[in-house]
C-alpha cells in the first residue's frame, strides 16, 4: 500500500503547487521541505520493513552477479592509516561487465616512500576471478560477513613522487608484497536505510520540481547502494630491498554495487576522518545535475558504538575547490546525533595521487591524504576526495588495459622469507 500512497501524496503535493510545469528552484520551499520530510520518513519506513537487519544478510561472501546494465558495478575500497606515522594504504577494486576492473592501489610507507599501482593514472585493469575481487595483482577477499577481509598484492609498484598527468615512460618499478587481515570495529552504516531524512529535504526543496524529478530521484535511490564500516587492519608489507614490515591501519570499508553511471555525476568532495578520540566521520558533498546540485551525505560512528546520519551542513561545493585548484586546507562543519562537529583538514600535497575515471579519460579523481582537527583539540587523519567530470577533453591518449593490467612477471624475484599467512 505504500507505493500507491506515496503517489497519491506526490501528486496532491503537485497539484497544491500548481505544477503543470516545473517550479522555479527556492520556490515554495517551507512547505515542499514539509512535505518531502513526510514523504522521506515513509520511504526510510519501508526500507527498514523490508531490511530488519540492515545489510547483514544481504552482503554475500562472494562478488553479486552484475545486473544488465553497461553501468552496472560491484566495488570495494579499503583505506587504511597508521596513527604515528605517514603510512597508509588505500585499495579499491569495482567489477564492471566485459571482464574489466576499476583498480586503484597507492601506498606509503614511512621512511621508504611513495608507491602507486604502475597502470595509474589509468585505474582500468582486467578481471581476473569470479570468486572474488581480483584485478593487476590485487585481490580482496571476503572472510566473514561485515566482519572479516583480506587484502593483498603481489606484484610491481611504481615509486613516487605520484604522478598528475599521464606519461609513457613506467619510471622506477619496485616488487612489493602484502598482505592485511582486515576486522571489523563498527557496525554497519547503511546509506540508503541509515542517512538523515533532513539533508535530502533540504537539497531537493531548491530544486524545480516535477514529476520527472521524482521519478529520477526514484531510480536513483533503487539503482544504487552503498554501506561503510570501520576497522583495522594487521599485516605485513615487503618492498624489494627493504626488511619485510608489520602494519596496524585503521581505516573504512566501503562497499557499492548496483548501477554507478558516472555520467551523471559533476562533481563530488567526499571527506573520510577518524579522530584519536575513536570518533570516525564521512561527510560527501555530490553534485547530480538530475536531481541535486548540492546534496550532503554523511554520518557519524561515536565512541560508544552509537551511529548517526549527518542532519546539516554547511558544505558546499562551491566554496571546496570549485575552480579545480586543490588547497591546503579546508573546513566544514556539521551536526550528528544532536551534537555539533567543526573539522578541519590540512592536505599533504607530496601525498595527493590521483587517477582517471574509465577508459576515455573524462573525469578525474583526486585522493588526497589529511591531517584532521576536531572541534579545534582533537586530533585525526584520513583523506579528502575530489572528483571532476570533463567531458570535453580527452584526459589520456589511446588509454586501453594495457601489459601492466595483466599482472607483471616477478618469476626472477625470490624473496627470502614468505610473506605473511594471512
Amino acid at each position: 500500500m505504500l507505493g500507491p500512497l506515496v503517489m497519491l501524496a506526490l501528486l496532491a503535493l503537485l497539484a497544491v503547487l500548481g505544477l503543470r510545469q516545473a517550479a522555479p528552484p527556492g520556490a515554495w520551499v517551507p512547505l515542499k521541505r514539509w512535505a518531502l520530510g513526510c514523504l522521506l520518513l515513509v520511504f526510510q519506513g519501508a526500507c527498514r520493513q523490508r531490511e530488519p537487519l540492515g545489510v547483514g544478510s544481504a552482503e554475500s561472501r562472494r562478488p553479486r552477479p552484475l545486473r544488465r546494465d553497461p553501468h552496472a558495478l560491484d566495488s570495494v575500497y579499503f583505506t587504511g592509516f597508521e596513527e604515528t606515522n605517514k603510512t597508509f594504504v588505500i585499495a579499491r577494486l569495482a567489477k564492471r561487465p566485459g571482464g574489466i576492473c576499476e583498480m586503484w592501489l597507492f601506498l606509503r610507507v614511512e621512511g621508504i616512500g611513495e608507491f602507486e599501482h604502475p597502470q595509474h593514472p589509468n585505474m582500468m585493469v582486467k578481471d581476473e576471478s569470479e570468486e572474488i575481487w581480483s584485478g593487476g595483482g590485487l585481490t580482496i577477499e571476503y572472510l566473514e560477513p561485515q566482519t572479516c577481509w583480506k587484502i593483498s598484492f603481489d606484484g610491481l609498484l611504481r615509486k613516487g613522487p605520484y604522478r598528475q598527468q599521464w606519461s609513457e615512460e613506467e619510471g622506477e618499478l619496485v616488487p612489493v608484497k602484502f598482505s592485511f587481515h582486515w576486522e571489523n570495529f563498527t557496525e554497519v552504516f547503511n546509506f540508503n536505510v541509515d542517512s538523515h531524512s533532513s539533508t535530502f529535504v533540504h537539497a531537493f526543496a531548491q530544486e524545480p520540481w516535477t514529476i520527472e524529478f521524482f521519478q529520477r530521484v526514484k531510480k536513483q535511490r533503487e539503482q544504487h547502494f552503498r554501506h561503510e564500516q570501520w576497522g583495522q587492519s594487521v599485516g605485513e608489507i615487503e618492498i624489494k630491498n627493504h626488511e619485510k614490515r608489520e602494519l596496524s591501519l585503521k581505516g573504512v570499508r566501503s562497499h557499492s554495487y548496483g548501477i554507478r553511471d558516472w555520467s551523471e555525476i559533476y562533481r563530488y568532495v567526499m571527506i573520510l576522518a577518524r579522530f584519536e578520540d575513536g570518533t570516525a566521520a564521512h561527510l560527501t558533498v555530490i553534485n547530480m545535475p538530475a536531481t541535486t546540485k548540492n546534496l550532503t551525505v554523511g554520518y557519524v560512528f561515536f565512541l560508544d558504538g552509537r551511529k548517526a546520519g549527518i542532519e546539516w551542513s554547511n558544505a558546499s561545493l562551491a566554496e571546496l575547490a570549485d575552480d579545480g585548484v586543490i588547497k591546503e586546507e579546508y573546513g566544514v562543519r556539521f551536526t550528528a546525533g544532536g551534537k555539533y562537529f567543526d573539522v578541519s583538514a590540512k592536505l599533504d600535497k607530496q601525498a595527493c595521487p590521483m587517477v582517471y575515471n574509465g577508459l576515455t579519460g573524462s573525469g578525474v579523481f583526486h585522493e588526497c591524504i589529511a591531517d584532521f582537527q576536531l572541534n579545534g583539540l582533537t586530533q585525526g587523519w584520513g583523506l579528502v576526495e575530489f572528483y571532476y567530470r570533463d567531458e570535453t577533453a580527452q584526459l589520456v591518449p589511446n588509454l586501453q588495459l594495457g601489459s601492466k593490467a595483466e599482472g607483471p612477471d616477478l618469476s626472477s624475484w625470490h624473496p627470502a622469507t614468505d610473506s605473511s599467512p594471512l
